[in-house]
C-alpha cells in the first residue's frame, strides 16, 4: 500500500512538471518532453508520456504540444467537413478516415463525446483507430461519424 502511494506521488509530480513544460509551449515531440522531464528528475517512457499527455488534457496545435483549452477542444460537429468516413475493422476496432492532418483533432473531439464508449484511440495523419469493448460500441462510433459525413 505504501509503495502505491509513492508511485502516485511520483506520477503527480511528473504530471505537474509536464504541465509546467506545456505552459512554455516549446515541445514539438513526445521525445522532447521526455528529455525535458528527465532534466527535471522525472524518468518516463513514451507509453507513459502518451497517458500523461491525455491525463493533463494536452493537444498538439501548430506542431507544438500545449494544454487544451475551450477553443482547442473543438466539438465533433464543427470538424465534420474534415471527416471522410468510418468502417469496422474487426469486432473491437473502428477506423475513421479524415482529411490529412486532421486525425489528432478528430480523436480529441471523439474523446469529448461522452455517449461514445470506447477504450482509446490512436491518431495518425488522416486516420483514427478507435478501440472499443464490443461490436455494438464500434457501431455507435461508426454511426456517429456517418451522420456527420
Amino acid at each position: 500500500m505504501h509503495m502505491y502511494a509513492a508511485t502516485m506521488s511520483t506520477t503527480k509530480e511528473r504530471r505537474r512538471g509536464l504541465v509546467d513544460l506545456l505552459g512554455k509551449g516549446e515541445a514539438s515531440s513526445q521525445a522532447e518532453l521526455i528529455d525535458a522531464l528527465a532534466e527535471l528528475g522525472h524518468s518516463t517512457t513514451q507509453p507513459v508520456m502518451s497517458r500523461d499527455l491525455q491525463a493533463v488534457g494536452a493537444v498538439k496545435v501548430g506542431g507544438k504540444y500545449s494544454l487544451a483549452d475551450g477553443e482547442r477542444c473543438t466539438p465533433l460537429e464543427t470538424l465534420s467537413p474534415l471527416l471522410r468516413g468510418a468502417s469496422l475493422a474487426g469486432p473491437h476496432m473502428a477506423v475513421i478516415h479524415c482529411e490529412p492532418g486532421a486525425a489528432s483533432a478528430i480523436a480529441r473531439a471523439l474523446e469529448g463525446e461522452k455517449r461514445l464508449k470506447f477504450v482509446g484511440s490512436v491518431a495518425g495523419d488522416d486516420t483514427v483507430f478507435v478501440a472499443v469493448a464490443s461490436k455494438v460500441n464500434a457501431g455507435l462510433v461508426i454511426d456517429r461519424i456517418q451522420e456527420l459525413v
